[in-house]
């Protein structure tokens, strides 16, 4: 069927916007079909009867040794565009999924978890620059990082979070854009509690008046996700951090923290609010040497040999 690519691409992102998928999905296809594209361009693939699986393969395989993508990133792409061509083969617009034959890539099972000292010398650095310069992105980005450490709380639910999202009262942090799509809480510790009412007079101070956003720029403006990235490349960079450090680091030392520090599994899962507890069963295996040096300290042999 002589079907143009790009049109058929159209149809298919209104026919998702209709069944009502969330903006960051949405954007998601926006940004896989911008990168799809050109390449298809460049192969002279211009029909959707072109497509085969020969083809996925050879853009998937662009993607990791052209564009250097991390397997996460490769197989994110492959997830979409088996929906795209699932949503064809639904349409009868193609016979079987162009896909067919494409596998994922391996992927490392492990959390990438950031190191208790790499986040002291980070926040030891902002305490230090905003003393100094009295930088407004020093104090926001303390607190940032403080939030994600204290919340495990992911980087859109960050972004998006408003200054009525949060119950000091009940100790309530409500997430009303989760990765599930249903308004979600977390609990706010006595600690980070302080730490979000003192951030609040001080940024409502710097602006004249406080804005909707928790997590703003200097004029006020709503903190977009890829400047929290940016935020943390150039920490890493600043600091000297050789490990792993990103927003979802954090998020993983959150979980790996209150497993460690007593949680059972079922309470973990509640509060990282994963769907499978097998998920959060990973975060045992990976600091099991960890709990060496705590089964030493209350082994309970140690008052009997």
């Amino acid at each position: 069927m002589s079907v143009n690519i790009v049109m058929i691409q159209k149809e298919f992102m209104s026919e998702r916007k209709y069944q009502g998928l969330t903006a960051n999905s949405l954007q998601a296809y926006v940004n896989f079909f911008k990168v799809w594209n050109p390449w298809l361009a460049q192969e002279g693939l211009e029909r959707i009867d072109q497509l085969n699986g020969r083809n996925s393969k050879a853009f998937l395989f662009h993607c990791i040794e052209e564009k250097k993508n991390k397997p996460k990133t490769v197989n994110t792409k492959l997830k979409l565009m088996r929906a795209f061509a699932n949503w064809m083969v639904e349409e009868q617009l193609l016979e079987e999924p162009f896909t067919k034959g494409a596998k994922m890539v391996r992927e490392e099972d492990s959390p990438k978890i950031l190191v208790d000292k790499d986040l002291k010398d980070v926040l030891r650095h902002l305490r230090r620059q905003h003393r100094r310069e009295h930088s407004f992105s020093a104090r926001r980005n303390y607190t940032l990082i403080v939030f994600l450490a204290g919340t495990g709380m992911r980087l859109s639910e960050l972004c998006s979070l408003k200054w009525n999202d949060i119950d000091y009262e009940s100790s309530l942090i409500m997430i009303k854009t989760s990765k599930s799509r249903k308004t979600q809480s977390v609990p706010l510790s006595d600690q980070l509690k302080e730490e979000m009412l003192d951030y609040q007079e001080w940024l409502q101070s710097q602006l004249g008046k406080l804005p909707p956003s928790v997590f703003t720029t200097k004029e006020g403006a709503t903190l977009k996700p890829d400047s929290v990235q940016n935020v943390f490349k150039r920490l890493r960079t600043s600091v000297g951090i050789e490990g792993y450090f990103s927003p979802h680091t954090l998020r993983n030392y959150f979980i790996k923290g209150v497993l460690k520090n007593g949680l059972n599994l079922r309470e973990a899962q509640l509060l990282a609010r994963h769907s499978k507890i097998d998920v959060t069963r990973k975060y045992i295996g990976y600091f099991a040497h960890e709990l060496k040096e705590s089964l030493d300290e209350a082994n309970p042999l140690r008052d009997l040999l």
